[in-house]
């Protein structure tokens, strides 16, 4: 059972989600981890829908966390590279689990892929995104919930993302929605046997936060 806190989240797990939220920094961190170091366009060829802008912020704040190392080569033109640091290989066997819960929990995984493993590939999809890990936490935490209600415990998230990424998830059999025929409309979400399967990899995030927490912040 994953205990609450006040803030119904434990504070390893929410700064673990604060330090991986974000559309491709999974991504990267497979990348970098099956295929080693990489310079910048490399990583822009392996993921052609990142823009620019977005793989360098992206590999910025992965570089201020710990999790990839950045060498600059004194050379002309300029050279950098990426890898990943002891801190972000520790988050492989994660993202493994992440390849088995995909291989047994995903039906449409079929589309061969040289860049990534498509299993891989497709699951991080699934849980990838700027708030979905913090979605599936709350569900999980605090059971069944209205649309307004996720919008108080994630105040920051717009109606519009929010929607999305419940949509998705729903196509993605992760939540279920329930519509009740009342008047005004009721609608509640909660999460499938498919999402509660999900709990053990947010289980191993939250021991590497915690890991993380007392190695980087102090915190014991």
């Amino acid at each position: 059972m994953i205990t609450k806190t006040l803030k119904g989240i434990y504070p390893e797990k929410e700064l673990t989600l604060s330090i991986l939220e974000g559309k491709w920094k999974l991504t990267l961190l497979c990348h970098l981890g099956l295929k080693g170091t990489k310079r910048f366009c490399e990583l822009k060829q392996l993921t052609p829908k990142i823009t620019q802008q977005m793989l360098t912020n992206q590999l910025r704040e992965l570089e201020e966390n710990g999790l990839v190392h950045r060498e600059v080569y004194r050379v002309v033109p300029p050279k950098v590279e990426y890898s990943l640091t002891e801190q972000g290989e520790s988050l492989l066997p994660i993202l493994d689990m992440l390849y088995d819960w995909g291989k047994k929990h995903l039906e449409h995984m079929t589309e061969k892929d040289d860049g990534m493993y498509s299993e891989k590939k497709v699951t991080l999809s699934v849980i990838e995104g700027k708030w979905k890990l913090i979605i599936l936490c709350h569900l999980g935490l605090k059971g069944t919930k209205r649309f307004g209600e996720l919008r108080k415990l994630i105040p920051k998230i717009t109606k519009k993302m929010l929607t999305t990424q419940l949509r998705e998830f729903e196509e993605d059999g992760l939540v279920h929605r329930e519509v009740y025929p009342v008047v005004p409309p009721k609608v509640e979400y909660s999460l499938t046997k498919q999402g509660e399967s999900l709990f053990p990899i947010l289980k191993a995030l939250e021991d590497w936060g915690r890991n993380y927490m007392e190695q980087h912040c102090g915190i014991e």
